[in-house]
C-alpha cells in the first residue's frame, strides 16, 4: 500500500501503485469523512470517481476493487462505461422520438417532448441516468404537487414519459435495469356535464341567442352554437380534434340496417380515428356548409376546416362566447359548484351514451380514450338498466371515405333544431 500526502486530501492511497485504484479523503469533507475512490479504467478517457460511502478503509477497499473489475469488464465487453447526464440522455431520446413513437400522432410526440423540456430536464438536470432512483422520482412527484399543483393525471403522464426515457437508456446500455416508476394514486373526481334537461335548455336557448343585429357577433354565435352541437353529438375533443376537422374528413357509412350515418375522421391524442356521430348531426354540418358557401360565394374547399373565421383560418378558442352563453342561460356551474367548460360537452356525450347502454369498449374506441378512464370516471352509470341500446358504436361498419355528403352536392334551406 502506497500513501501519498496529497495537498488536497487528508489521506491518499494508491491501492495498486499504478494509479488505477486510488482512495482518498477530502480535507473539506470534515462532517462526512468517507473514503472516495478514483478509478482509471484502461482504454478509456478520464476517471470514474465514486464515494465508497464508508469510513472504514477495508470496506472501502473492497468496494473500490469490485467496482474497478466491474467497469473493466464492461469496457472489454464493449459496453458504455459512464452513464450520460439525464439532460444528454433525454436529448438523444428526443432526437429519436419520431422513431420511438412512429405509430403515434405528431401532437402526441410534441406533447412528450414538451414534458421533457419543461419539467423533466429542469428537475433532473445533470444527474447521471443510472443514478436516478425510485426515491428521487418520488421526490419529483412531491415537487410537482407542491410547486405546480398539477393534477394526479398530469403527474402520472409525466412519470409515463420518464419510464420511456429510462427504457431508452437501458436499450442504449446506459443503465442495467429500469427502476420502479412511482405513480401517485389516481384520484377520481367527477366530471362536470349537463343533465338531459340542461342540455335541452341549452340547445333551445341557442336558437334565439344566435340572432344579433351585429353581423360579426351573429357569426361568432352561430359558429359557437355549432361547435357545441357537433361536440355534443360526436364526443370529440374540443381542442385539436375539432379545430383541425376538415370538410374532407366528413363521410358517411351504413349500419347493419342500412341506415346512413355520419363518420368524421379526427386527429386524436395518439392517432387518427373514425368517429360515428349521433343521428341528426348532418343538419349542423349542412348549415355550416351553406353558411360558408354564401359567405365565400362558392362552396368551401374540401381541405378547409369546418369551423373557421371569415379569413378561412380555424377558430382557435370559444372560451369567451362559451362563458357568456353559460351565464345567459344560467348553466355556468353544475350542481357541485364546478364551472362548466367546453369539455363538459364531451363528458355529457359520454354520460348519455352510457345511460343509453352503449358498450364501454366500443364507446372507448369512438371517443379515443381508454376503457380504464371511462370506468373510473363514468363506470357507475353502467349500473343503470336502460332500455335503449344505441347503435352509435355497436355495429360493424363499412366506411366509404370518398363518399360525398348530399348537402355538399345540393343547396337546400337550413333546418331548424
Amino acid at each position: 500500500m502506497h500513501t501519498d500526502n496529497h495537498k488536497h486530501y487528508d489521506e491518499y492511497v494508491d491501492i495498486r501503485n499504478d494509479g488505477r485504484i486510488v482512495m482518498y479523503k477530502r480535507k473539506d469533507h470534515t462532517k462526512r469523512p468517507n473514503w472516495t475512490v478514483r478509478l482509471k479504467i484502461p482504454n478509456t478517457k478520464g476517471y470514474v470517481v465514486k464515494s465508497t460511502k464508508t469510513k472504514d478503509f477495508n470496506e472501502g477497499k473492497r468496494f473500490s476493487e469490485d467496482l474497478y473489475y466491474e467497469l473493466e469488464g464492461k469496457v472489454r465487453r464493449g459496453e458504455v462505461l459512464k452513464s450520460p447526464p439525464f439532460e444528454s440522455a433525454v436529448s438523444e431520446f428526443m432526437d429519436d422520438s419520431n422513431f420511438i413513437f412512429k405509430d403515434r400522432s405528431e401532437q402526441y410526440i410534441e406533447g412528450n417532448v414538451g414534458i421533457c423540456q419543461n419539467h423533466l430536464i429542469p428537475y433532473y438536470k445533470k444527474t447521471p441516468l443510472d443514478e436516478i432512483t425510485e426515491d428521487m422520482m418520488t421526490n419529483f412527484i412531491s415537487y410537482q404537487f407542491k410547486t405546480h399543483n398539477f393534477s394526479n393525471v398530469t403527474v402520472r403522464h409525466h412519470q409515463t414519459v420518464m419510464k420511456k426515457i429510462l427504457e431508452f437508456g437501458r436499450r442504449k446500455g446506459y443503465l442495467k435495469e429500469v427502476p420502479i416508476i412511482p405513480k401517485p394514486q389516481l384520484k377520481i373526481n367527477s366530471r362536470s356535464d349537463f343533465s338531459k334537461d340542461e342540455w335541452k335548455k341549452l340547445y333551445e336557448y341557442m336558437r334565439e341567442w344566435v340572432h344579433h343585429p351585429n353581423s360579426r357577433v351573429s357569426r361568432q354565435r352561430f359558429y359557437t352554437q355549432h361547435f357545441i352541437l357537433i361536440l355534443g353529438n360526436s364526443g370529440i375533443r374540443c381542442g385539436t380534434e375539432i379545430r383541425s376537422l376538415k370538410w374532407s374528413d366528413i363521410s358517411t357509412t351504413k349500419d347493419m340496417l342500412g341506415d346512413e350515418k355520419i363518420v368524421i375522421t379526427v386527429k386524436g391524442k395518439t392517432d387518427r380515428r373514425d368517429v360515428i356521430c349521433n343521428e341528426g348531426i348532418q343538419r349542423y354540418f349542412k348549415r355550416l356548409y351553406e353558411f360558408r358557401t354564401k359567405e365565400l360565394g362558392e362552396p368551401p374547399s374540401p381541405s378547409e376546416c369546418v369551423l373557421v373565421n371569415p379569413n378561412g383560418k380555424p377558430i382557435q378558442s370559444y372560451k369567451g362566447s362559451f362563458n357568456s352563453l353559460m351565464d345567459k342561460v344560467g348553466l355556468t356551474y353544475d350542481d357541485e359548484g364546478k364551472r362548466r367548460t367546453p369539455y363538459s360537452i364531451r363528458h355529457t356525450y359520454i354520460t348519455m351514451r352510457l345511460l343509453e347502454g352503449v358498450n364501454v369498449y366500443q364507446l372507448s374506441s369512438n371517443v379515443g380514450t381508454s376503457v380504464e378512464m371511462i370506468e373510473n370516471y363514468y363506470g357507475h352509470l353502467r349500473n343503470r338498466d336502460p332500455n335503449v341500446v344505441s347503435e352509435v358504436t355497436k355495429n360493424s361498419f363499412t366506411t366509404d371515405q370518398n363518399n360525398t355528403l348530399n348537402f355538399m352536392k345540393t343547396k337546400s334551406a337550413s333546418d331548424r333544431l
